[in-house]
C-alpha cells in the first residue's frame, strides 16, 4: 500500500544543490545523534519501545540549548508529581504482612 493510500500527502519542492546538501546534512546528523542515543544509552533496541525511544531522542533534542532549565526543571517534576512507592510501581495494592513493620 502506497502512503497516498494510507493518507498522506507529499509535495515535490525543486531546489538548487546547496539548499539539498544543507537539509541532507542535518537529516544526517539527526539519524547520527539518534543512533547514538539508542547505541550508546540504551546499548540496543526492542522494536517493542521504538515509539518511546524516538521520544526520548526528540525531547532531549528539542532542549540541547536549554542546559541552564535542566535543574529547574528536574526540581519542579520532582515536587509536582505524585509519589508512587515501590508497591505502587509493581502493581500490588499494599506491603505484604510479612514485611510490613510490626506495631510497637
Amino acid at each position: 500500500m502506497s502512503l497516498s493510500q494510507k493518507g498522506y500527502r507529499y509535495e515535490r519542492i525543486l531546489a538548487n544543490q546547496s539548499n539539498i546538501l544543507e537539509s541532507m546534512r542535518w537529516l544526517h546528523t539527526m539519524v547520527s545523534n539518534a543512533k547514538a542515543l539508542i547505541g550508546g544509552t540504551f546499548h540496543g533496541l526492542d522494536s517493542k519501545y521504538l515509539q518511546y525511544y524516538l521520544d526520548e531522542f526528540s525531547y532531549r533534542f528539542n532542549r540541547r540549548h536549554r542546559v541552564d532549565q535542566i535543574f529547574d526543571r528536574c526540581v519542579a517534576a520532582m515536587v509536582e508529581c505524585p509519589i508512587w512507592t515501590y508497591w505502587d510501581i509493581i502493581g500490588k495494592a499494599s506491603i505484604p504482612k510479612k514485611l510490613s513493620p510490626k506495631a510497637a
